[in-house]
């Protein structure tokens, strides 16, 4: 816009010659402005090198030298200026500026279609320099020693020559080449701004143009056409500068940005749960610690309270691991929320919380604290627009009482968080040295009986089992003991919890039917009468599915008849899964053995599985026996437990009988069989023989306390 005004104010001015408006002076300062951009543009293109940088800004860079150099040269060919080697003169001005404008031309045609590689190894990219200044030294030696082969540019009172026309319009082609390959990869991802080297390219046209009209060196047009290619130079600079220097360096910042975050990141991780955010256990360690020396200054104590949801896997099992993972996060809000500013809430893992209590006066100040904290977590959470109900079992070490250091304190509270569970879940106990005791007592019993088979430390105990109308011993109850070389006899109740927590049940259940069926043929290899040994199934052994395989191998490894083998399994076990379970028990009834259930009456007793499960034998359990004499009730229980069994084809077996009265009872009531301490008590393999010896030798059974 700027030059078609002058353009037609020129054409239609009728004073000659045109404007003189641009001097000497002038001229020396776009000139020399022009030959500082152009070697910024060198020297940021030169010695910004990265890895990233383009070859082709490379080739702007030396190109620009180049062109910076040659432009002195016109600077200094300038009429008007001091002698420069030879005479300063409008014609040798021009050669200068032709041949710097001829070089910046190529050099961005070049640039504009060379494909983009980067030039990092040394060769190329010191060709390029020493190309550019072999240039700059030819172009100077023509100017300076062989003028007279340039065709003439420009006559003092005519203007310009046509060659000099004609060779500006060369730059503009060769420019306007330029511009259309620039704009032509506007849309491509490229590592410099191909906008800026496409504004360069027309500015340079404009500045071009307006050389073309000028008829003094010193009007308007050419003092425009430098103003222009000043112009031209900054957008080229800015060019090179964006992606050798802005670029990278704002990339370098993101990248120590982006460093520090994940520094920061792998920090926070190091001590939070990522979960929830609450600190893990090495920084609520931490907490821990610094309450604990604030306590001893001040004379106060500090609770760590443990909190482990109840019953949380079954949300994850039902619901999903997602609302699972926002239930633990609503917790985690809720501990938050209740506790003081002062206090500590951290997530060691899974589904338990810690709390660190500081600056309590005694035990008795921790109370209402886990009291708020059971209420908030009692009432209702919203998660996905589902009500859900959960609670916590906590178990609560005090220090310095319970504990100095972080680590006893929390064993002391795991050890009363699981106390919490084993009363009843949803309440909290604090922790005494009974429990220790008996966590200790625990863990022992858990380590020798992992050794107790491998020393064959077990022993079975054999119970005779009774038929009520003729007295008959028509077989045995085999009741595991543990044989410890310190702790002496270990009765089943005491180390059998202990097992089935540890799974070492599966292992042991497994010895006990193995050793049971070679005892029983055993005895049937002294001469003894053919007796039915009865074992006890775990529910653990019963599920892992390997009953059938185990029952099989230790019936054929033995040779004892199947039928000689009764399994027994309590109530809840059969109505777990029942599809899973019938399937089982008809495989064990395909073997040929016999199956009972124990302590009948205690469980869920549903009668539905009855009909569909093959069992042959009800226990009744000893605690409806025990008490016929005093209660009718369970009279009542015991009659119609039996009047059922014989409705569904099955026998009964009562267990517990300890007196004469009771056996004649039960007799009325049609028992067929029992087992208790007024026959025997349960004894050793060796005691039972000799036992039963005397039992058979007398024709009938008497009641059998202690064995001779």
């Amino acid at each position: 816009m700027v030059l078609i005004v002058l353009w037609v104010a020129a054409v239609l001015s009728p004073w000659q010659p045109r404007f003189l408006v641009f001097s000497v002076a002038l001229h020396t300062v776009t000139e020399f402005g022009a030959i500082v951009a152009a070697l910024l543009v060198f020297s940021v293109a030169w010695h910004a090198r990265s890895a990233a940088q383009p070859g082709n800004i490379v080739i702007i860079g030396c190109g620009f030298l180049a062109v910076g150099l040659i432009d002195f040269g016109h600077a200094m060919s300038f009429k008007g200026m001091p002698d420069f080697v030879t005479p300063a003169s409008s014609e040798k001005a021009i050669q200068f500026w032709l041949m710097a404008r001829y070089t910046a031309a190529w050099t961005l045609l070049v640039a504009a279609i060379r494909p983009i590689q980067p030039l990092q190894t040394g060769w190329p990219r010191y060709a390029l320099l020493h190309g550019a200044l072999l240039w700059t030294a030819g172009v100077y030696a023509v100017e300076l020693l062989a003028p007279q082969v340039w065709p003439r540019t420009f006559v003092d009172g005519y203007g310009l020559t046509g060659f000099k026309v004609i060779a500006e319009y060369g730059v503009i082609a060769l420019t306007a080449a330029s511009a259309y390959v620039f704009m032509r990869r506007r849309t491509e991802r490229q590592p410099y701004s191909t906008s800026d080297l496409c504004a360069a390219a027309l500015i340079t046209m404009l500045s071009e143009a307006c050389l073309t009209l000028y008829a003094s060196v010193n009007d308007v047009f050419i003092l425009l056409g430098h103003l222009y290619k000043v112009v031209a130079y900054f957008f080229i600079y800015r060019a090179v500068f964006v992606s050798s220097v802005r670029d990278p360096y704002r990339r370098l910042k993101e990248e120590i940005e982006e460093r520090q975050e994940a520094e920061e990141r792998v920090a926070f991780l190091a001590y939070h749960d990522v979960l929830t955010k609450l600190p893990n256990r090495e920084l609520a360690r931490d907490r821990l610690l610094q309450a604990l020396a604030d306590a001893k200054r001040h004379h106060k104590q500090v609770a760590l309270v443990l909190l482990d949801l109840d019953h949380f896997k079954n949300i994850n099992d039902t619901l999903g691991h997602a609302v699972g993972d926002q239930l633990l996060r609503v917790v985690a809000d809720i501990l938050v929320n209740t506790l003081r500013r002062s206090d500590t809430v951290g997530r060691p893992g899974g589904d338990e919380f810690l709390m660190v209590l500081k600056d309590l006066s005694d035990a008795d100040a921790a109370t209402p604290v886990v009291t708020k904290v059971m209420e908030e977590l009692g009432k209702p959470i919203s998660i996905n627009g589902q009500d859900l109900l959960i609670s916590a079992s906590m178990g609560i070490a005090m220090a310095p009482n319970d504990g100095e250091d972080f680590d006893t304190l929390l064993q002391r509270a795991d050890t009363a968080m699981y106390r919490s569970k084993d009363e009843g879940r949803n309440t909290y106990r604090f922790f005494d040295d009974r429990m220790n005791a008996e966590a200790v007592e625990r863990l022992a019993m858990r380590n020798g009986l992992r050794r107790a088979l491998d020393l064959k430390q077990f022993v079975l105990h054999y119970q005779p089992q009774v038929d009520l109308a003729t007295g008959r011993v028509f077989g045995v109850e085999a009741l595991i003991r543990w044989q410890h070389p310190e702790w002496g006899l270990v009765p089943p109740g005491k180390f059998i919890p202990v097992a089935e927590d540890s799974g070492l049940i599966v292992p042991i259940g497994d010895w006990v039917i193995e050793e049971a069926c070679r005892q029983a043929v055993a005895w049937s290899r002294m001469g003894l009468p053919p007796l039915t040994v009865a074992v006890n199934l775990s529910a653990l052994q019963f599920k892992r599915g390997e009953v059938e395989s185990v029952v099989s191998r230790a019936l054929a490894a033995s040779g004892l008849p199947a039928t000689q083998l009764e399994l027994e399994l309590t109530e809840s076990v059969l109505i777990s899964d029942v599809e899973s379970v019938e399937t089982r028990l008809r495989g064990l009834k395909a073997l040929g053995v016999k199956l009972a259930i124990d302590d009948f009456g205690t469980g869920y007793s549903s009668l539905s599985y009855l009909k569909r499960l093959s069992v042959d034998k009800l226990k009744i359990d000893q605690s409806f026996v025990r008490d016929l004499e005093r209660h009718p009730e369970d009279v009542a229980i015991v009659r119609a437990i039996i009047q059922m069994a014989k409705g569904l084809g099955l026998s009964t077996i009562a267990e517990g009988v300890e007196t004469l009265a009771m056996m004649q009872h039960l007799r009325t009531l049609g028992c067929l069989e029992g087992q208790g301490y007024w026959f025997a008590k349960p004894l050793p393999a060796a005691v039972f023989e000799d036992w039963l010896r005397q039992a058979l030798e007398q024709g009938t059974l008497k009641r059998v306390t202690e064995a001779a």
